[in-house]
């Protein structure tokens, strides 16, 4: 949706937004210093930032829970992590966030079972795959398993030796799509068609090759002995760790806290900034005055708030061609031991519309639960059926491609992160060509006052730490300017 659209439902409920609403004489009489829009891992950073230093903040979240990403879905059988779930030896601010709202950090009881595989027609157990009659590989890549052949040849082919320096003109040769990238290299084609199943990326030829050099140029400094790891198992050594409860209770012990002002269900639909500071309206045609603003929100939302003066040029662009993978997740605890029947691990790759699923390992390594990914157009394709029917949907094609697991899971929640109004997607990916021309408007503020963070607006870091750092960035960078 343009810039300056709003949707229906603002137009039918929402007053009109006018711009310059907030005359220069009253500025001395803001309600806040910064209003931060987003209550996401990266909004509530800044928001703790800014009031240690003394300012009064007002942090709007439009969902009625905090957290944006990071999300936990308690159920009766236990909490299951929907969005960020580890916290990685190089999550330094997250961590100390952690330690100050006193929420414990555990090493992970369970750990992911294996993967078995469903391709080209047959299910196939791990030891089989190098010869099985299903494994298309050529000679020279047929001993690699699919969850292996991201990491090891993005890694093989790194253009990256500095990570600081990912983004530097002389990189920008790398913006082009992965997929051809690849095959440059001499990677398979099938070899490629097996990634763009187990990519947390969107498809190879959407994806920047310099993007996901970037990604996993990061995630490679926790491990650098390793040059080939799977993405899928964190080292054992107990430098990865989870949120004791779930990653929603970091969340709520750092709002916990903010002696500021923290609205829920807060749905922004204009943004005006002057030069002596920021109105934000709400839907229900509140306005709030401050002198400075940063906006955590996605842009893939964004889209559908009126800013004034209106973003032009590369910055509106950022804001308009920024991508998001579409992810669905369903939980599923499991009724009786389908891996057993079949002997092979409990969990999947497979090239149907189910293409990962991920079983839990309790802490004697037996699976105890499953997460049901998926990913990309199936996940487009499963969120327009209707919710009472994609539990079932779900089952009953995975037990087509294998029948061991017919009635042996129960499903007892899902989430979709395309569905979610308020995020549309769960990671920001650059396309090909767009980190040369638009990551340098990422987060760059707008007319002085509007400042823009978030994991979209993030250098080389990572996950729930990227969110974190990028709203400390741009809260030093209003303190600096106060």
């Amino acid at each position: 949706m343009p810039i300056g659209r709003r949707t229906l439902m603002q137009a039918a409920f929402a007053t009109p937004f006018v711009a310059g609403i907030a005359p220069r004489a009253v500025w001395g009489q803001t309600m806040a210093d910064t209003i931060i829009i987003g209550g996401g891992l990266s909004g509530l950073a800044a928001m703790q930032v800014l009031e240690n230093e003394g300012q009064r903040v007002v942090l709007l979240e439009a969902d009625r829970r905090l957290g944006g990403r990071a999300y936990t879905l308690d159920t009766p059988d236990g909490p299951f992590e929907c969005g960020g779930a580890t916290l990685g030896p190089l999550y330094g601010r997250l961590r100390s966030l952690a330690a100050m709202a006193d929420v414990a950090l555990v090493t992970p009881s369970g750990s992911f079972g294996g993967l078995s595989y469903h391709l080209n027609g047959r299910f196939i157990r791990p030891s089989e795959w190098e010869t099985s009659p299903a494994n298309l590989l050529p000679a020279n890549e047929r001993m690699l398993r699919p969850e292996q052949l991201e990491f090891k040849f993005v890694q093989q082919f790194n253009q990256i030796a500095d990570i600081e320096t990912w983004s530097s003109p002389e990189m920008m040769a790398h913006d082009r799509p992965l997929d051809t990238f690849l095959a440059e290299r001499g990677v398979s084609a099938e070899a490629l068609r097996l990634i763009d199943i187990t990519t947390n990326s969107v498809a190879l030829s959407r994806t920047s090759a310099l993007f996901q050099m970037r990604e996993f140029a990061a995630l490679a400094l926790a491990s650098k002995a390793s040059t080939a790891r799977e993405v899928y198992s964190a080292p054992s050594d107990g430098s990865y760790h989870v949120v004791k409860g779930g990653t929603s209770r970091l969340v709520e012990g750092i709002a916990g806290m903010m002696k500021g002002d923290i609205r829920t269900g807060a749905i922004v639909i204009g943004i005006d900034v002057q030069p002596g500071g920021v109105t934000v309206e709400l839907i229900d045609g509140t306005r709030l005055q401050a002198r400075h603003c940063i906006c955590t929100v996605p842009f893939s939302t964004l889209r559908n708030v009126q800013i004034n003066p209106p973003l032009r040029g590369a910055k509106l662009a950022a804001v308009l061609e920024a991508s998001y993978t579409s992810t669905v997740h369903f939980f599923g605890v499991l009724t009786k031991p389908y891996w057993e029947m079949d002997g092979a691990p409990a969990g999947l790759i497979s090239d149907s519309v189910i293409e990962r699923v991920f079983a839990v390992n309790d802490a004697s390594g037996k699976a105890s639960s499953l997460d049901i990914w998926l990913n990309g157009t199936a996940a487009t394709a499963l969120d327009s059926l209707p919710q009472a029917e994609r539990a079932a949907f779900v089952l009953d094609r995975l037990a087509a491609i294998r029948p061991s697991t017919r009635d042996a899971i129960q499903i007892v929640g899902s989430y979709s992160w395309g569905e979610n109004p308020f995020i549309r997607g769960n990671k920001h990916v650059f396309g090909p060509g767009q980190i040369a021309r638009l990551y340098p408007q990422m987060a760059t503020p707008w007319a002085e006052r509007l400042h823009f963070a978030g994991e979209h607006t993030r250098n080389w870091e990572s996950g729930m730490e990227a969110a974190t750092e990028s709203g400390q960035r741009e809260a030093f960078a209003i303190l600096g300017l106060s």
